[in-house]
């Protein structure tokens, strides 16, 4: 009877779990747990960065239209607070634009009676 060396088919063996038995697989079974882990982690690491990343670009987008409505408000507040703008305004209350500029009236210090 000769001895036939049977050859087996690696993929069938990972399928079955056959290679699970073999003594060097059973050895190295903290470090491929450690393995697993880090690659679980990994892909962990990969999805909240990836949330970050979107987090961070709609926040940014935010900010331009922030900024923006400000250019916007900033340049409605620049023309509104315009000297002559104020003065047409205030002419609907019934007060009106200075023509002379105001002047300061000192006061002479009271002496004291007493002396």
């Amino acid at each position: 009877m000769s001895k036939e060396k049977k050859i087996s088919n690696p993929f069938k063996g990972v399928v079955s779990g056959d290679f699970l038995h073999h003594t060097k697989v059973v050895e190295n079974l903290p470090f491929l747990l450690y393995i697993t882990l880090l690659m679980i982690l990994y892909i962990a690491y990969g999805y909240y960065v990836d949330g970050t990343v979107h987090e961070y670009s709609k926040e940014e987008k935010r900010s331009e239209e922030l900024y923006s409505e400000l250019q916007s408000l900033m340049e409605i507040y620049d023309q509104e607070s315009l000297q002559s703008k104020i003065a047409d305004d205030v002419k609907k209350v019934g007060l009106y634009e200075s023509k002379y500029p105001p002047k300061v009236i000192l006061e002479k210090e009271a002496t004291d009676k007493n002396d």
